[in-house]
């Protein structure tokens, strides 16, 4: 795992340009004021903006106005200032209103509007002023909350507006020093993220928020004692399918596969075999165990992100079975009553782009492995069934490279 150093003595985001750069190269635009239009013909600047009118918003404001009925008319620019330095908005003639955005707190801003015409004359200027809601980024981090988990941290907040927003996860190091474990972007209005890696001794972690447009929070800081964890012994996987479970295998690569510890071979299941979404499968960890977070490697080559790899999928878990294995329960009884959800996920591909066509980096992702963090406080578990609902390819069908299960089975090693 790369850790970036942060000098705790100076201002995060200066200290680590990498993760900064990347995230400004993502959202920042250009506010230079370019010429639009022609060059000039005459010094006749058109008519005033009427009726102005100001609603604020989290972080900004739109401005609605009055245009007068004039043909000469290119555009309406608003000039305002932010942290001393001067922005520009602009809108077509063909709206009515235009929209600031960005700003850091909920300060008075001062704006002027103009109404430009095709010569570039402005018109006289119309000053108003307004005060934004709270900017989302300052929202959200009055959400934020930290509890020890296996191996760190698990962080989790609150995003009603679903805004975008990006968070420096951070553990402080060995030697004093902040370490960047992860810079991380959601827009979900409930969001989980953990900080793994570090022993049990005590720690300081810390969350920090950036929006879009640059603005970032303080530092939410919390010191915490990690819970042990490792990763759980595969030699003890056996695979513990039940009643409705495709353990089916395709061409002589069997479920077992998903266990073995080898990337280059899969589990694929017999397309023909008749199952239908949701397809579930079993396995049996071989010992109880508090269970934290499990990886997934789905299959690649000219599959990823395609096919038969899961997309949308449940992880249950259970301490003992109740029933036979045999029993129709496992099929059509309730037996999600006697389980416990550990997670209800979604494999995110990074570019968005359809299926079959696919990035550099999706390649990358994937290869790496997807990670799910299961829900605490679960318990021991023994058994852990997976409910696909929904592969990339919408099929009958399933192949998977690779499962990896992280927790703590009470042995030291």
């Amino acid at each position: 795992m790369n850790r970036t150093i942060i000098n705790m003595k100076k201002n995060l985001f200066p200290a680590c340009p990498a993760g900064m750069a990347v995230l400004l190269s993502v959202f920042m635009f250009s506010c230079h004021e370019d010429r639009i239009g022609q060059n000039p013909t005459d010094n006749v600047p058109p008519p005033s903006i009427t009726n102005v009118q100001t609603e604020p918003l989290p972080g900004g404001a739109k401005i609605v106005y009055d245009l007068p009925k004039e043909t000469d008319l290119s555009y309406v620019i608003c000039e305002y200032t932010v942290k001393n330095e001067k922005k520009i908005a602009r809108s077509s003639i063909y709206n009515n209103f235009l929209a600031i955005e960005g700003l850091s707190d909920t300060s008075p801003c001062e704006f002027t509007l103009y109404l430009v015409d095709h010569s570039e004359n402005k018109s006289d200027p119309y000053v108003g002023s307004f005060i934004p809601l709270e900017p989302p980024y300052r929202t959200i981090f009055k959400t934020l909350e930290m509890e020890a988990d296996f191996g760190g941290v698990i962080i989790r907040w609150q995003n009603e507006t679903n805004a975008m927003i990006g968070a420096f996860l951070l553990a402080m190091g060995d030697e004093d020093e902040w370490e960047e474990f992860d810079l991380v972007f959601s827009t979900v209005k409930e969001d989980k993220r953990a900080i793994r890696g570090y022993n049990t001794d005590p720690r300081l972690f810390g969350v920090t928020l950036i929006d879009q447009f640059g603005n970032y929070s303080d530092t939410f800081k919390m010191v915490a004692e990690p819970l042990f964890e490792k990763e759980l012994d595969k030699k003890n996987f056996k695979d513990g399918h039940l009643q409705g479970d495709n353990y089916t295998s395709h061409n002589s690569r069997p479920i077992s596969n998903i266990w073995d510890g080898d990337l280059s071979v899969l589990w694929h299941t017999v397309p023909t075999a008749g199952f239908t979404p949701p397809q579930t499968f079993t396995i049996n960890l071989g010992v109880k165990a508090k269970l934290s977070r499990m990886m997934l490697w789905n299959r690649g080559e000219s599959f990823y992100w395609g096919q038969h790899n899961p997309r949308y999928f449940e992880v249950w878990g259970a301490a003992e079975l109740k029933y036979p294995i045999e029993d129709e329960y496992w099929s059509t009884g309730p037996w999600r009553n006697d389980w416990v959800l550990l997670g209800d996920f979604e494999t995110i591909k990074p570019s968005g782009l359809p299926v079959g066509q696919v990035t550099d980096e999706d390649r990358a992702v994937q290869d790496a492995g997807l990670e799910f963090v299961f829900e605490s406080g679960a318990g021991d578990m023994q058994y852990v069934r997976f409910v696909v609902k929904e592969t990339w390819a919408r099929t009958a069908a399933l192949h998977i490279n690779e499962v990896s299960i992280f927790g703590d089975d009470g042995i030291r090693e």
